[in-house]
């Protein structure tokens, strides 16, 4: 069962209300900096030669001790909670000093009256602040003994699944005579509490939930989840780890920066971003931050890391389509949407007369995302981001419902705005032919029909929808009224991937190498290029040399093309384009070529649905293994793999022809999809017989033409990018005629 985790607010004697959390964080670091201690004894007795400390630390780091022995009472140490209880509740210093201090830009509230500002045992950043999100997450000791209970299985979302885990739970929040393992052994001396620490698979889960022992599964996002518990309805706890926010960065400050537990909370607070913001900041950004001395700097200069321009001056410098990258059908979509907003808020056309919606589906890491930010940016209007996968994750059907409603409730209220939903496809179909969890898609697709519906009533909002596969979605939602377009996001054009490295690298690198660079990533997603970047220009500041096309070639992952792979890509995809050329002239629209594979765009054989036009799209299918075959002596496995690939769609024409259209073994009757793994053997040979056919026919077609098809390789190869016209004009060639004739 999900918990939210509400943030009730308790008081404090001084500035803003501190969370409810915040005590149980308290007792939590407390632990966390006794374990401190214990290491720290251990390593300055093992530097002085003790070597029992030695074994002792060597345990310890293995992983065969959970925890280091205290020898805090052998010598005389006090505990840090007693010693945190104490600088809480010591008196503030002589007001001359405290002047003093704060005139010289410290902070009096951090500092001892031994002048210190930092504590005697640091502890890591990344732990601290980690400690405060779980603590925020499970809010107090109460909600995390819950997880320890015999049998109990808990899900965290947005927390990473790693081997230091294990030994920070251990360190600061499990109870004494308790210790993490991978998997709990069949024998073990302590308490045991289940964490991997890496995503577990289905196999994995399955193993882990044999032994009775409380199992603590972190997963860094929805996605990653297995799918036994993606239905919501397995008794399973799903918690969604509290991002960094204003109170978590506050709480660590207090422990890193300062040596009383304390800090000017109100004087950091009025300096730091919003929530949104804080949330959003890389960790290593957040890391060099803090190095800053005093808890106020610290938010000074996260503040210069986010700042951004007040939304009136983002409205007048960013409004209009111009600035909207990219030259797909879904970037035009939008931008005719920016036209008719200004259109509408300028009282020139009615809101039911203009676009208003779009649903855009393709690959991860298109940019669908990053499309919808650039509409609201342009547009100079709020952004309101809900997901599937977020709504999921707030627990059983009644709490995903109120989430999803909350999402459009913040838009309407924040009108005009743009609604942007992702993952639209975990919703599922009604008509899904799994029956399982039935009950939960309906009633999920229902209250998302109700909320779209809702929306479209209500001038103002922007609906953006995404997902990665349209074929998944409930016939509802794609229907004509709920979204006004449907539009495919593709991959990137040789122009628009031009476009992004010439935004990043035009100061560094002469164009002619952008233009090289750009021919080289053809195929990348916006997110792979996008990563790339950042972690070349990174590369280059910390090795303190220039930015060069060969590190973002590295960083690509291109600097090491195979020459024989690619010949054997353009070759395959030349075969599909000369054969679509041959039978349906202007239908190919553009070939691209990437390292790894290659793309032929075309526009549908599909008419009347006839036998002809449907033996015609198996011979295109096929053309691309045949014209490996001619031109290289053997086929590879490039026309199999997904259920997107040649063989796939081949597959499956021929065996809707005969089930499904009325057109082939079965005559006129209609038998439903069928199950490809329980294919009857009538069914497999006449699968093999249609394809070999097929293949045979394109080898035919395509051998006349071997001259035309070894052009386009090579000419894809070189260029990596063919659009159709190019195509058409070098096949026709200066000798040849202008349309190829059928062969």
């Amino acid at each position: 069962m999900t918990q939210p985790s509400p943030q009730s607010p308790l008081p404090k004697k001084n500035g803003a209300k501190r969370p409810q959390w915040w005590a149980y964080a308290q007792d939590c670091i407390a632990r966390l900096r006794a374990t401190e201690a214990d290491i720290f004894d251990l390593e300055r007795r093992a530097t002085a030669g003790d070597t029992a400390a030695v074994d002792t630390l060597m345990q310890y780091e293995g992983g065969d001790s959970p925890k280091p022995p205290s020898r805090r009472a052998a010598s005389g140490m006090e505990s840090a909670a007693e010693a945190m209880g104490r600088v809480s509740s010591a008196p503030h210093l002589p007001p001359e000093e405290w002047d003093a201090i704060a005139a010289d830009g410290g902070d009096p509230f951090a500092t001892a009256q031994d002048g210190s500002t930092r504590p005697a045992i640091p502890l890591p950043l990344r732990d601290v602040i980690l400690l405060a999100r779980l603590a925020a997450t499970f809010r107090d000791a109460e909600g995390w003994e819950a997880v320890l209970q015999p049998g109990a299985l808990t899900v965290v979302i947005g927390l990473e699944p790693t081997l230091s885990l294990g030994k920070l739970l251990t360190g600061a929040m499990l109870p004494e005579g308790w210790s993490t393992q991978s998997r709990a052994p069949r024998a073990s001396p302590h308490m045991v509490l289940q964490v991997p620490d890496r995503p577990v698979s289905e196999k994995e889960l399955e193993r882990l939930l044999q032994h009775p022992a409380p199992i603590l599964l972190p997963f860094a996002k929805q996605e990653h989840l297995p799918a036994l518990l993606g239905s919501g309805e397995t008794g399973a706890r799903v918690l969604v780890l509290e991002k960094v926010n204003a109170d978590i960065l506050l709480f660590a400050l207090s422990v890193s920066h300062s040596a009383t537990g304390r800090i000017n909370a109100d004087s950091v607070r009025a300096v730091l971003p919003n929530d949104e913001s804080l949330a959003g900041l890389e960790a290593v950004h957040l890391a060099m931050a803090c190095r800053a001395p005093t808890a106020r700097e610290v938010a000074e200069r996260i503040s210069l890391m986010t700042r951004t321009a007040p939304a009136g001056e983002v409205a007048r410098e960013r409004l209009g389509p111009g600035v909207i990258d990219g030259t797909t059908p879904a970037h035009q979509a939008v931008r005719n949407i920016i036209e008719d907003l200004a259109a509408w808020q300028a009282d020139d056309l009615d809101w039911s007369e203009m676009s208003r919606s779009v649903l855009i589906h393709g690959v991860p890491g298109t940019g669908k995302t990053y499309l919808a930010r650039q509409l609201s940016e342009a547009a100079g209007i709020a952004l309101v981001e809900g997901s599937f996968a977020d709504w999921q994750a707030a627990g059983h059907l009644g709490h995903m419902l109120a989430a999803m409603t909350k999402s459009f409730d913040e838009a309407v209220a924040k009108v005009p705005c743009v609604l942007f939903i992702d993952e639209i496809d975990a919703a599922g179909s009604r008509f899904d032919g799994d029956q399982h969890a039935m009950n939960y898609r309906v009633q999920v697709v229902n209250g998302f029909l109700q909320q779209i519906d809702r929306v479209a009533r209500t001038p103002g909002v922007i609906l953006i929808g995404a997902c990665n596969q349209i074929s998944r979605l409930d016939p509802a939602i794609t229907r004509p009224g709920r979204f006004d377009q449907i539009q495919r996001m593709p991959l990137p054009s040789l122009a628009d991937i031009r476009l992004i490295l010439r935004k990043r690298l035009a100061d560094t690198l002469p164009d002619n190498e952008i233009d090289s660079l750009a021919r080289a990533a053809t195929g990348k997603t916006p997110a792979e290029l996008d990563a790339a970047l950042r972690a070349a220009i990174a590369d280059a500041r910390r090795q303190r040399l220039p930015m060069s096309s060969d590190l973002m070639r590295r960083h690509l992952g291109v600097d090491r093309p195979n020459p024989e792979l690619l010949r054997r890509i353009a070759v395959h995809e030349a075969g599909h384009a000369l054969a679509a050329e041959l039978l349906v002239p202007g239908s190919v629209v553009k070939l691209s070529l990437s390292d790894r594979d290659g793309r032929t765009e075309r526009r549908s054989t599909f008419v009347e649905l006839t036998v002809e036009e449907i033996e015609r799209e198996l011979l295109i299918l096929m053309s691309g293994r045949a014209a490996e075959r001619l031109v290289l002596g053997t086929i590879s496995g490039g026309a199999g793999g997904d259920p997107e690939s040649d063989l796939a769609l081949a597959t499956g024409l021929v065996l809707q022809m005969d089930r499904e259209l009325g057109l082939g073994r079965n005559g006129h009757s209609w038998l439903g999809p069928a199950n490809m793994h329980r294919l009857s053997e009538e069914e497999r040979q006449r699968v093999r017989a249609k394809l070999g056919m097929a293949m045979n026919h394109a080898a035919k077609l395509l051998t006349p033409h071997i001259d035309q098809l070894d052009e386009v390789a090579a000419a894809l190869i070189d260029i990596r990018e063919l659009h159709g016209a190019a195509m058409r004009r070098l096949i026709a060639g200066p000798d040849r005629e202008p349309t190829l004739s059928r062969s």
